[in-house]
């Protein structure tokens, strides 16, 4: 699974897409995309790329984002529940 994400800079330390991507080995099928921006107009989306490969775009609440110390948990939570698997 490769995680990406696009962020705003005051966040970005908090987004750890190397833990993510650590929690889903068995995922290669996959890529996610975190979306955390200071802005109300972001969108989830979620298609089949031209290799077959399930991408999703994930947004994450910019303010309980910037207010929280650690959001590994939550990432991972998320992900789980986009790709059908128990959280």
């Amino acid at each position: 699974m490769e995680v990406t994400k696009i962020v705003d800079q005051d966040v970005s330390e908090k987004i750890d897409t190397q833990y993510v991507s650590a929690q889903f080995p068995h995922r290669q099928d996959v890529d996610i995309t975190f979306l955390c921006l200071d802005d109300d107009d972001q969108e989830e989306d979620e298609w089949f790329d031209s290799q077959g490969k399930h991408q999703f775009i994930i947004c994450l609440p910019y303010d309980l984002v910037k207010n929280s110390p650690d959001i590994r948990d939550l990432t991972v939570t998320m992900v789980k529940n986009k790709l059908g698997e128990v959280a």
